[in-house]
């Protein structure tokens, strides 16, 4: 994998295969076993990289309003007061919750604890945003609206985005690139050459085939065997 500035890159495969390892790893929570992987120098020390867990680490039964939940992000980062809270004032008006910034965190639905959590990675002013199934549990309204955001945060501002998923569709419409792992085995490229019928199926073991609509809009299902006579 070559991942550059600005990319939406889709990390796929079955439970287990080590899409989570590899992004450990990125973190420095890990050490390769095997392999290795080179960082830009201003990544070295990871200040430069932002996390959006599926689900917050926070304890339920502890008060914390989003304003206080997002600026633990900026944890381990040498901000004066005034840029701490220009960032703060920021990343609350992007991410939609600038009228909710005193509301306990745990009150929220969960299209809106999400945004608070990407609101924490974005404080840190991340070159690369490392997002792990942000929409798994969210209506389709939240869900969507999430991934517009994450989108243009890689379109329009040169976020470089990793992106854990298992919803193909996410891919097939949002990513600009995808990497399949399985049994420690990576199929990695840009969307067009190697978001396939051939790399869906070794990586998950079933046919599978791609549909675009009238619109260009292009969806994935299970491939059925052609039924054959009466």
């Amino acid at each position: 994998m070559d991942i550059h500035q600005g990319d939406f890159w889709c990390l796929l495969g079955p439970n287990g295969e080590g899409k989570t390892t590899l992004l450990k790893a990125i973190l420095g929570a890990i050490r390769p076993k095997g392999g290795k992987f080179t960082l830009r120098a201003d990544f070295a020390n990871r200040t430069r990289i932002g996390l959006v867990p599926q689900e917050s680490e926070i304890n339920t039964k502890v008060s914390t309003t989003v304003e206080e939940l997002v600026l633990t992000g900026v944890v381990g980062l040498s901000l004066d007061v005034s840029t701490r809270t220009a960032r703060l004032k920021h990343v609350l008006e992007l991410m939609g919750l600038s009228l909710l910034r005193r509301r306990d965190f745990w009150t929220l639905s969960g299209g809106q604890r999400q945004r608070a959590l990407v609101a924490r990675a974005l404080i840190r002013d991340p070159l690369l945003l490392i997002v792990d199934e942000p929409t798994a549990g969210l209506d389709w309204a939240a869900a969507t609206g999430l991934l517009e955001t994450i989108s243009d945060l890689s379109r329009n501002k040169g976020i470089t985005v990793l992106f854990v998923t298992h919803d193909l569709n996410i891919a097939a419409q949002r990513a600009s690139h995808v990497a399949f792992i399985r049994q420690g085995r990576v199929i990695a490229g840009r969307l067009g050459e190697t978001f396939n019928p051939e790399n869906l199926k070794a990586a998950f073991g079933v046919p599978i085939e791609l549909v675009r609509d009238r619109q260009g809009v292009c969806s994935v299902r299970v491939a059925t065997p052609t039924q054959e006579g009466g």
